[in-house]
């Protein structure tokens, strides 16, 4: 499928089925929920729970509507909660370590560039002094560094959501975080157009959280759930149908 094909098919896929949309929605709207609200300690551990319990189903659907992505079926998978904690827990694990790896990579690149140290000394004479000066070789390092994370950050993403596929395909973490492999399967389905994908893939997702957050501050508190129910869960679908048909590619 070319970039216009999945986009097409995923922007239609969420609402195909109205019924397992809103039990999908339900799940989300547990997954956001505002712990800060409650009022007692205890409340707030249970919300935690329910919350996090909640993050990890949505994973979990979520690798199933990437697997029946890249088979192309035109449906929405059926719901099942055990098995969805399970491989939701697994899908969480996958994307802390695509998350870990570029943070620390970046986190070296501040530091070897000379960024870290730089800002640290303007940091600190703005604490003794009340002044501070911006030298070029702060500009240089922070142009390094941003430049570098940029890259990083757009090459493990590409590499987080083909394991992602990997993961709902083979149903192993290893093959999820082989980069090797991953790499194969990027080049099968080809760099630029995964780039182009990608690209497009946030565009149109800034497009929808925003629409969520309009919803969420022109409607007090109801927007916040409302924009969950719908928005979010339609972005959720949405996503992971885009990764599934990325992935038939291969």
């Amino acid at each position: 499928m070319n970039i216009s094909e999945i986009f097409s098919d995923s922007f239609k896929y969420p609402i195909i089925d109205i019924r397992k949309f809103a039990i999908f929605g339900i799940v989300v709207v547990l997954a956001t929920l505002n712990v800060s609200a409650a009022n007692s300690s205890v409340l707030q551990i249970i919300l935690n729970v329910v919350s996090f319990v909640a993050i990890i189903l949505v994973l979990g659907y979520g690798l199933d509507v990437v697997k029946y992505g890249f088979k192309q079926a035109n449906e929405l998978p059926d719901f099942d909660f055990k098995t969805g904690f399970v491989n939701g827990l697994k899908l969480f694990v996958i994307q802390f370590c695509y998350l870990i790896v570029p943070l620390i990579l970046i986190y070296i690149t501040a530091y070897l560039s000379g960024f870290l140290q730089s800002l640290a000394g303007i940091m600190k004479s703005y604490y003794e002094t009340g002044m501070y000066s911006i030298s070029n070789s702060f500009l240089t390092s922070m142009a390094v560094t941003f430049i570098i994370a940029v890259v990083l950050s757009i090459v493990f993403m590409l590499f987080a959501n083909i394991g992602m596929a990997r993961l709902a395909k083979y149903d192993d973490i290893f093959e999820a975080v082989n980069l090797s492999k991953v790499f194969k399967d990027l080049k099968k389905i080809g760099i630029a157009k995964s780039i182009g994908w990608l690209i497009v893939l946030m565009i149109a997702g800034f497009i929808i959280i925003l629409a969520g957050v309009g919803i969420s501050m022109i409607i007090p508190f109801a927007g916040s759930i409302i924009a969950s129910f719908i928005v979010i869960s339609y972005f959720y679908l949405f996503y992971y149908r885009c990764v599934g048909l990325l992935y038939s590619n291969i």
